[in-house]
């Protein structure tokens, strides 16, 4: 889902799946590290030049990572599923608990985008402003005067990264599991360096 939905939605489901006691806090802290994945239509609309190539190397990056991590916070509990005996359930409550959790989740992702988009408008400092949210980093290297080839490298790191908005996203989402951000944030260093290595081996 998050590979065609995009981050943050990793966070979300994997913290509805621990609402519903399908994981544990474990299995989330390692579904976040190699589930950062960015919307396709997103890639394809904010870069045109070998966009294929970024989007491959921005999705294999993960699934090495998805590899590495594989033995890494194994669950210390056994998950048990249990069927709902529950029939009884009424529609347009579940309809509307659905649609209140979406809104309040749209909303603070549209909070957080605003408040790093003003944040950047201030300081105004195009190296901090790049990592500091996604979009507008991606816009600034649209029009930067530099070889081709480095550009699209930077695209894909970029992409990997996901800039610090995000990051903070995420967080959010997964504050009530205290997970840890660490791992997190290396895995998204890693995921940046290793894309561009793709990127400049293919390119």
């Amino acid at each position: 889902m998050s590979m065609i939905s995009g981050f943050p939605s990793n966070a979300k489901i994997a913290k509805e799946m621990y609402d519903a006691s399908l994981i544990d806090k474990n299995d989330v802290q390692k579904i976040i590290l190699f589930s950062h994945f960015s919307n396709p239509l997103f890639i394809m609309s904010m870069i045109k030049h070998k966009t294929f190539l970024v989007l491959l190397a921005h999705y294999l990056s993960n699934f090495i990572i998805g590899v590495i991590v594989r033995n890494k916070y194994t669950s210390k509990q056994k998950i048990t599923k249990t069927k709902n005996k529950n029939k009884n359930f009424n529609i347009s409550q579940m309809l509307s608990t659905s649609i209140n959790q979406t809104m309040t989740t749209l909303l603070f992702i549209l909070g957080t985008v605003v408040c790093f988009y003003i944040l950047s408008s201030i300081i105004d400092l195009p190296i901090f402003n790049v990592i500091l949210e996604l979009s507008q980093g991606l816009n600034y290297l649209n029009i930067l005067d530099m070889n081709i080839k480095l550009k699209t490298i930077l695209y894909g790191c970029l992409l990997s990264f996901g800039g610090v908005c995000i990051h903070f996203q995420v967080y959010g989402i997964l504050s009530d599991l205290k997970i840890k951000y660490l791992p997190y944030l290396l895995s998204r260093i890693f995921h940046a360096l290793l894309t561009g290595f793709f990127i400049l081996i293919f390119y």
